[in-house]
């Protein structure tokens, strides 16, 4: 049986949720494209095309942040897209410094496989967090 887009977005987050990364790599085609739109200052920032590539991101997500809350709001299905809300607040490990924001993410599905996600958020807080603006003593 071939899940829903709906189906295929909630295992999506559970899997994420319970940091079984095998899980979500289960629910994604392997052609998957996962698009979080920002500066290259952002460690996590950019279009990682392909499974291997997709892996490299949540690596990312993985590796250099500290997540505090993650959670989902709406789960909004039309056709083959399920758009999501939700609130996350995360300590970027580099800096130390604190990120909090609403987002907005977009999973288009096909035959029951997430083969597009995209991440929505306030990307110029999430720059501002990522470089270091503290004042240098010289």
């Amino acid at each position: 049986m071939t899940r829903t887009p709906l189906q295929a977005a909630t295992e999506w987050y559970d899997a994420v949720h319970s940091g079984d990364f095998d899980a979500l790599f289960d629910v994604m085609a392997d052609d998957c494209v996962v698009e979080f739109y920002g500066p290259a200052c952002i460690p996590f920032a950019g279009i990682f095309k392909g499974k291997e590539k997709c892996k490299t991101f949540f690596g990312h997500v993985a590796n250099d942040v500290n997540i505090l809350e993650f959670s989902q709001q709406e789960f909004i299905s039309e056709r083959d897209k399920v758009a999501v809300t939700g609130r996350l607040t995360m300590d970027l490990k580099a800096t130390g410094r604190r990120y909090s924001a609403d987002y907005a993410h977009i999973l288009t599905v096909r035959e029951g496989q997430v083969v597009r996600f995209r991440d929505f958020q306030d990307t110029a807080q999430a720059a501002h967090v990522a470089h270091q603006l503290e004042t240098p003593e010289r």
